[in-house]
């Protein structure tokens, strides 16, 4: 792996509840009624992340924003 880890873009809910800071009832109500971006394989949904925090007026991190910690 590279030096700089970033995280995956496709996140399983719990997963992209640590990231996003947003609750699991919220990603996956978000999930069923589509208003969270994800895909879904079996049982499991894969949000989106990236889309996620765009589409919620996120500004994207660069890795020296996320290096210094703002």
């Amino acid at each position: 792996m590279a030096a700089g880890k970033t995280a995956a873009p496709f996140q399983k809910i719990p997963d992209a509840c640590k990231t996003t800071g947003l609750s699991q009832y919220f990603l996956r109500k978000g999930c069923k009624d589509g208003s969270v971006p994800h895909i879904k394989s079996g049982p499991t949904y894969y949000v989106n992340v990236p889309a996620l925090l765009e589409q919620l007026g996120v500004p994207p991190q660069t890795e020296a924003n996320a290096a210094s910690g703002r």
